[in-house]
C-alpha cells in the first residue's frame, strides 16, 4: 500500500487499529500502550531509510512491520518492556529464562520474537545466544472486518487523546 494511503487509513481508523493490535495481533503475546503506538508510528513514518521492505505492507500487517522495523534488532533492554510501552508478559511466562534483550523480526509470513542473552549479561559468552524464540503467523486479513464490527464503539478519553496524538504526527 502506498505510504500516503496508509497514513490516511491510520488517521481515519487510529483507535480501531490500536484496539485491533491489542485484541487480535498481540492477544497471545502481550499488550501495547497507546502512547507507545503513537511513538512507533512517529518513528516509522518519519524514518528516512527503512530496514524492512514495505512493498507488501497492508493495514493488516502494519503492526508487525511497525514492531519489527522500529524495535527489530535494536536490542531493547528487558526493563524497556513495561506497562507504558509494550508488555510481553505472556512470552515471559512461557520462557522462564534469563535474557538481556528481545529481538523482533519478520521471516516469510511469521512474526518472530526471541529472548536473547548477550556477552554483556554473561562475561564468558562470546556471541549472542537465543534463549527462547516464538513464532506467530502474520494475520494477513481481518482488520476491515474488525473495523466494521467495532466502528460503533464509544471511545473513552484516553482513546480520543490517541486519535489527536496520531493526527499531530501524520
Amino acid at each position: 500500500m502506498e505510504e500516503e494511503k496508509l497514513k490516511a487509513f491510520i488517521k481515519e481508523n487510529s483507535i480501531l487499529i490500536y484496539e485491533y493490535i491489542n485484541e487480535e495481533v498481540l492477544k497471545d503475546i502481550g499488550t501495547m500502550s497507546s502512547g507507545f503506538f503513537v511513538r512507533l508510528l512517529d518513528e516509522y513514518f518519519n524514518k528516512k531509510d527503512k530496514r524492512i521492505p514495505t512493498d507488501n505492507l497492508t493495514p493488516n500487517t502494519l503492526a508487525y512491520f511497525l514492531i519489527a522495523e522500529t524495535l527489530g534488532e535494536a536490542k531493547q533492554a528487558f526493563p524497556f518492556f513495561r506497562k507504558d510501552t509494550l508488555t510481553l508478559e505472556k512470552i515471559f511466562k512461557d520462557a522462564k529464562v534469563y535474557f538481556n534483550h528481545v529481538k523482533f523480526e519478520i521471516e516469510d509470513n511469521t512474526f518472530n520474537i526471541s529472548l536473547v542473552q548477550t556477552k554483556a549479561g554473561v562475561s564468558t559468552l562470546e556471541e549472542e545466544l537465543i534463549k527462547f524464540s516464538k513464532q506467530f503467523p502474520i494475520k494477513t486479513f481481518g482488520i476491515d472486518d474488525f473495523i466494521t464490527r467495532n466502528s460503533k464503539r464509544n471511545s473513552d478519553k484516553s482513546l480520543k487523546k490517541l486519535e489527536e496524538d496520531i493526527k499531530k504526527i501524520l
